[in-house]
């Protein structure tokens, strides 16, 4: 729609000669740059979101790494202390609210299907990075969300994460709550997605009177039998590599034995901790975005509800014939998930947030406070002296955490494992310089080097569109001058381009129709090049000059001559 605007703007134009014969230059008006500026941030979104996954996965896998090198060891805590009691959940899980009951039909699906109705989906909740949805989530308890562990891939600083809750069915707004905890499974390998679940802890417990409901956990080991109809929800892309969903969307798909989905995905299942689900003749699956929400399963009796069976985990393409979609077996973790949410607070190190919420005292207080109790039980000594080992463990921790909420970057992970991190300050957490330690530990590591070398090249080659906040992530094209007495055989026109974004400008050369079908045609180059044209300036560490990048991208053009944005260019057609 946006792209048929931007071609309305601009009319054919008549001869490109003024009456002595000398080349005009015609400057797009103020709508078709807007609407291009506007083409151009959704190019820039989605640039920023594909290097963002390039460089979570990395650090993932480098985070896996240093976990299979380093083993569990002695020094790792256990639970300790008496078990305590979740806040009271929110309402008996896994029941839709009334009027909702069947509200997933055999021929609606996620993949470019239907929609729910607003509250069908209680237990469904949205997992966002700096503010931007990633993934979908389960809500299991009235403070615990269960979602896919890939989700956090390189990102687990709790500090950049918000859950938004279930909307009710009279459309309510969704209530945003922050994450205070990121627990991803230990044996989770980004390489293969085994073990892919985690648990997320929310900042502040479910409310009664809201809408969200959590899911049931299933009681038994195994799921039910194949081909039982089960449900899907999320609002992922619509299509492979299509657009979001703008509502929650849902679909019924069959339960496929182990044997069908290995003849039909490969060596890439693990039975173990996987199953598949869907219509072998395609059509009807999960997609991008959908990752981490629900396979739940309907149990019959005189209140139904509903059972969580599967997260959504991966899949071979969106829909596609012989490919169902893969989810993570929730049945086989439900120890592990008893574990995690039953343990006492002063069994885990506490959170970035907790820290930072946290009104430190001026003298230790006794072993047991909280949060730095975590700290106590791991010291022998008498219990003064680890009351005060413990209080300036807890403020060293709270300053790192400080500096993690100055620089909200995804590739800090001074929150999500502080135990990587440096003490003493450091510029910015995505260049600080490893320990004496964590260099060592690459000589008895294998792999460990070339992957540090990796996402430090990732990053650097990055760092030009990840280090652009949020609020400044927009493109904004100034000007583009199209010479008009230098039409190609294309039917396209020399053009220069000042464009801007996030406080740095650059001025490139190209190619633009001025024309409905050619300037359709010239459009996708022309922002390919502007963003060729920042990365290269931010590869400079300068602002760049108008007559600099003129010159340079002269050449491109094959042309010589001056600048025509400078004085000496003949009068602009307005």
């Amino acid at each position: 729609m946006l792209l048929a605007v931007l071609l309305l703007l601009l009319l054919p134009l008549s001869d490109p000669r003024s009456a002595h014969g000398h080349p005009l230059y015609m400057r797009l008006p103020p709508s078709t740059l807007q609407a291009l500026s506007a083409q151009g941030t959704k190019v820039l979104q989605a640039a920023q979101r594909s290097a963002l996954w390039a460089v979570n996965r990395v650090a993932m896998e480098l985070q896996h790494r240093l976990h299979e090198c380093r083993g569990s060891g002695p020094g790792r805590p256990s639970p300790q202390g008496p078990l305590l009691q979740d806040p009271p959940e929110p309402g008996p899980c896994g029941e839709r609210p009334p009027g909702t009951v069947n509200v997933t039909r055999a021929h609606g699906r996620i993949v470019g299907g239907s929609a729910a109705p607003p509250g069908a989906w209680p237990w469904l909740v949205r997992l966002l990075l700096g503010g931007q949805p990633l993934c979908g989530g389960v809500l299991v308890a009235a403070s615990w969300v269960l979602t896919a562990a890939h989700c956090f891939a390189g990102a687990p600083n709790e500090l950049l994460w918000t859950v938004t809750l279930a909307e009710g069915s009279r459309g309510e707004q969704a209530e945003e709550v922050p994450v205070n905890r990121i627990l991803p499974h230990p044996k989770f390998d980004p390489r293969t997605f085994h073990n892919d679940l985690a648990l997320v802890q929310l900042w502040t417990p479910v409310s009664r009177a809201g809408a969200a409901r959590p899911v049931c956990l299933p009681q038994r080991p195994r799921e039910p039998p194949t081909g039982t109809a089960c449900a899907i929800a999320g609002w992922g892309a619509l299509f492979e590599d299509g657009p979001e969903a703008e509502a929650v969307r849902e679909a019924r798909v069959p339960l496929l034995s182990a044997d069908t989905c290995r003849r039909a995905l490969g060596p890439g299942l693990r039975p173990s901790s996987m199953l598949c689900a869907g219509y072998l003749a395609g059509g009807i699956d999960s997609c991008q975005g959908d990752s981490g929400g629900p396979l739940t399963c309907s149990e019959t009796g005189p209140r139904p509800r509903e059972v969580l069976y599967g997260v959504t985990s991966w899949g071979d393409g969106c829909g596609e014939p012989g490919k169902p979609g893969v989810y993570t077996r929730v049945a086989v973790f439900k120890d592990w998930l008893q574990e995690q949410m039953s343990a006492a607070p002063s069994s885990r190190e506490p959170s970035c947030r907790e820290l930072l919420a946290w009104d430190p005292p001026e003298e230790p207080l006794a072993a047991a406070a909280t949060p730095c109790a975590f700290y106590a039980h791991l010291c022998p000594g008498p219990p003064g002296a680890c009351a005060r080992l413990a209080h300036q463990q807890c403020l060293q921790r709270r300053r790192r955490c400080g500096h993690c909420a100055r620089w909200p970057t995804p590739c800090s992970s001074c929150c999500g494992a502080p135990r990587s991190c440096s003490a003493r300050p450091r510029p910015h957490p995505c260049t600080a310089e490893r320990r004496p330690e964590q260099r060592g530990e690459a000589n008895g590591c294998p792999g460990l080097e070339p992957l540090r070398q990796k996402l430090a090249t990732l990053q650097g080659t990055h760092a030009w569109i990840l280090q652009v906040p949020p609020e400044h992530l927009a493109m904004d094209f100034h000007e583009v001058l199209a010479d008009l007495g230098s039409k190609t055989l294309t039917g396209l026109f020399r053009a220069w381009v000042r464009a801007g974004l996030g406080g740095r400008h650059v001025v490139f050369g190209g190619l633009v129709g001025l024309e409905q079908a050619t300037l359709a045609r010239s459009l996708p180059r022309l922002l390919v090049q502007a963003l060729q044209a920042f990365r290269l300036a931010a590869l400079e560490k300068a602002e760049p000059q108008g007559p600099q990048i003129g010159a340079r991208q002269e050449r491109g053009l094959g042309r010589t001559g001056h600048h025509p944005l400078s004085p000496q260019v003949p009068p602009a057609r307005p």
